[in-house]
């Protein structure tokens, strides 16, 4: 029985399950080196944006551009020349008579109506609101992608799948939506790697 107990006791000691990581410690080195939601909506505008320039910008030139007179110029030379012939009272007549003559002329035109509303401005109003809401549509986008991200990291974290692949492919999940919340940033992810 000494034999049995001496085994007993030298056997390893019984398994003691991991206990599970504290899901808000994760949340926070998760969020340590990565960027914040702000951040990514941000991102998500400034790219939506430089895919168009600001027409409220160019309707603003276009106004300015009104306080610019139009200008022509034009050159007119002229040769006249007529010849007179006939009786004049006690003699004959016959002369010719030449009379060149150049003008020139400036002229400056203004659009001022132009100042008040330029040509065009009903379209840059239109264009300048279907510009806001493809960034407030990509602002929107990239919130829920980012939060999808964050979800997705922190169950693997936490509870990571038994299963190699099923982990592969809770590993290319995370992979795909990074993928799409980096092409909606504008590269925001991918500069952000060693």
């Amino acid at each position: 029985m000494p034999s049995a107990l001496l085994a007993l006791l030298l056997a390893a000691p019984p398994a003691v399950p991991a206990p599970h990581p504290d899901p808000a410690r994760l949340l926070a080195r998760l969020t340590a080196s990565e960027p914040d939601v702000a951040e990514v909506q941000a991102a998500a505008a400034r790219h939506a944006e430089a895919a168009t320039p600001d027409p409220a910008l160019l309707a603003r030139r276009r106004r300015l551009s009104a306080l610019l007179p139009r200008i022509t110029a034009g050159v007119r030379h002229e040769e006249n020349a007529y010849r007179v012939t006939g009786l004049q009272g006690t003699g004959e007549v016959d002369y010719l008579r030449s009379s060149p003559g150049t003008s020139y002329s400036v002229l400056a035109t203004w659009e001022l109506g132009d100042l008040v509303a330029a040509t065009g401005e009903a379209a840059a109003s239109a264009a300048a609101l279907a510009r806001a809401a493809r960034r407030d549509e990509a602002v929107h986008r990239a919130t829920v992608l980012h939060f999808d991200r964050r979800q997705r990291q922190l169950a693997l974290l936490a509870d990571p799948p038994p299963d190699a692949r099923a982990r592969a492919a809770a590993e290319l999940e995370v992979a795909r939506v990074t993928a799409e919340l980096d092409a909606l940033t504008g590269g925001l992810f991918s500069s952000r790697r060693p």
